[in-house]
């Protein structure tokens, strides 16, 4: 948990080792540690379809004590997959060079291969959906621990966003064969960055793991830097901690945590205390419904670090940009000729024009003279300016997207108008059938009444109730206009 003085004040530099300490692994995840103290979204099934989770965690010690509530957004929820491709993807971003601006360009053949994960055509749907509700994310909290001014502050920001080039710029299928770029948010991507924000974590044993012994592991991962014994109140870790429903009984969720923690002791990242033989002991009853459960540091924390050479952190293959460079024609020798000279921003903008040309055919783009590796070459050794054509064509782009979507929101709107109409006119009687509604259509009546007798005396009662109906719809009836009704019903035609 952030103290007031903030996890990396004041700490030897051997207790900061200890933190980042990674035992023996392939792949690489960084958590911002603000964030694992409390669950990032429910597991419970139950409550998936819910676009908003509170939750709160307690900072602080003594008459400082203070809590913090936690407030997670998302239009489309979160699924257990998404908090490890977020990881997984902020490690690779923060593990590349120090002139990165927080942006991730890359194949997504890549991003699947540096996630562990299988490649494949459901892979990349699979990855393309999680990066969708993650952008879709907002994360509110009230007492966050700001690495940068050392103070818990209240902050509220999005994870990330994305923009996934299509096949020949048409605005119709994600073209899987070109790069992907991942933009992070600045202030979530600068508190992870810095010492004392972030937690780096072995991300092969994590996706080992189960969900809740996944977010087990990292509140675990963090405190045991500090001491080899953790103690953990059972109602706030499952509810707060881990995302297990609170309508769920103590007892349940006792018996989830002890799965977790089975789990957990199997990979050696806890151990057992002196004399026991079973998880269920770590448990111990402070009064009536109330328990702790006490974590030992395991063998996992103990193993040498690994024999990781500086070679093998730098290999020019595991850079995202090396083969989308490749295949564009140049070789192993000048893409670290590339990587050398030249900023990587600057890589990435001229990679993004040369693939827009390659593969789009831009109006206004006379071709290349030579090779598209030729052409990327000679804009990053004179440092030129974009071309007039790709700004062109990216306005196009714009415009094409804005009117597909507004295509696509008109098409909606006409399918849900008939409904609107039907639920507005329900409603409307129901009002009208209330004390209240009869009261006001008495009111305006008979006025309306003896005018329509002058104006309509052929029947002037059914003018006078029309009328009043419409003025008390207007006036007294209160319904949310379309915009804001079709906002709940529009994810159900998506």
């Amino acid at each position: 948990m952030p103290t007031t003085t903030g996890p990396g004040a004041g700490s030897p530099k051997n207790s900061m080792e200890k933190r980042y300490r990674l035992p023996g692994i392939e792949l690489e995840g960084i958590a911002q540690l603000s964030l694992l103290e409390t669950a990032l979204w429910p597991l419970d099934g139950t409550r998936r379809r819910t676009t908003e989770y509170r939750t709160a965690y307690v900072f602080g010690s003594g008459q400082e004590q203070r809590q913090a509530q936690v407030t997670m957004r998302s239009a489309l929820g979160l699924q257990p997959i998404d908090e490890y491709v977020l990881w997984g993807l902020l490690g690779t971003s923060l593990d590349r060079r120090e002139d990165n601006d927080g942006v991730l360009i890359a194949k997504p053949r890549w991003m699947l291969k540096r996630l562990g994960l299988r490649n494949g055509g459901s892979q990349y749907a699979e990855l393309r959906a999680s990066l969708l509700r993650l952008s879709t994310a907002s994360y509110q909290n009230t007492g966050f621990y700001n690495p940068e001014t050392q103070e818990h502050e209240y902050v509220s920001f999005q994870f990330l966003s994305f923009l996934l080039p299509t096949v020949g710029g048409l605005g119709r299928e994600v073209d899987n064969d070109r790069c992907w770029r991942i933009e992070w948010n600045p202030a979530f991507y600068r508190f992870s960055q810095l010492t004392g924000g972030s937690l780096l974590f072995d991300l092969d044993l994590y996706r080992q793991l189960t969900p809740a012994s996944r977010r087990l592991f990292l509140k675990l991962k963090d405190r045991f830097w500090r001491t080899k014994v953790v103690h953990l109140n059972v109602e706030d870790l499952t509810i707060n901690g881990l995302g297990f429903s609170a309508d769920r009984p103590l007892f349940k969720r006792k018996y989830d945590l002890t799965v977790c923690l089975r789990e957990l002791l199997e990979h050696r990242i806890i151990a057992l205390g002196r004399g026991q033989t079973d998880v269920k002991q770590l448990f111990w009853k402070r009064s009536k419904g109330c328990y702790v459960v006490v974590c030992y540091e395991g063998e996992y924390f103990r193993q040498p670090q690994a024999a990781r050479t500086q070679s093998q952190q730098k290999a020019i293959q595991a850079d995202p940009l090396f083969e989308p460079l490749r295949q564009l024609g140049l070789d192993a020798a000048a893409i670290r000729r590339v990587f050398a000279e030249h900023a990587r921003g600057r890589i990435q903008q001229w990679l993004t024009i040369t693939e827009a040309a390659l593969h789009e055919k831009p109006r206004g783009f006379p071709g290349f003279r030579v090779s598209p590796a030729a052409f990327l070459i000679d804009g990053l050794q004179h440092n030129r300016l974009p071309p007039d054509w790709m700004h062109a064509h990216e306005k196009r782009q714009r415009e094409l997207q804005w009117e597909q979507e507004r295509i696509a929101v008109a098409a909606q709107e006409q399918q849900l108008q008939p409904q609107y109409v039907a639920e507005r006119a329900a409603a409307l009687q129901v009002y009208l059938r209330s004390p209240a509604g009869r009261q006001q259509y008495d009111a305006a009546y008979g006025p309306l009444l003896a005018l329509h007798q002058r104006s309509q005396p052929h029947d002037p009662a059914t003018a006078a109730a029309a009328a009043t109906r419409a003025y008390v719809e207007e006036h007294h009836f209160q319904f949310p206009n379309f915009a804001e009704w079709s906002l709940d019903r529009s994810g159900s035609l998506s």
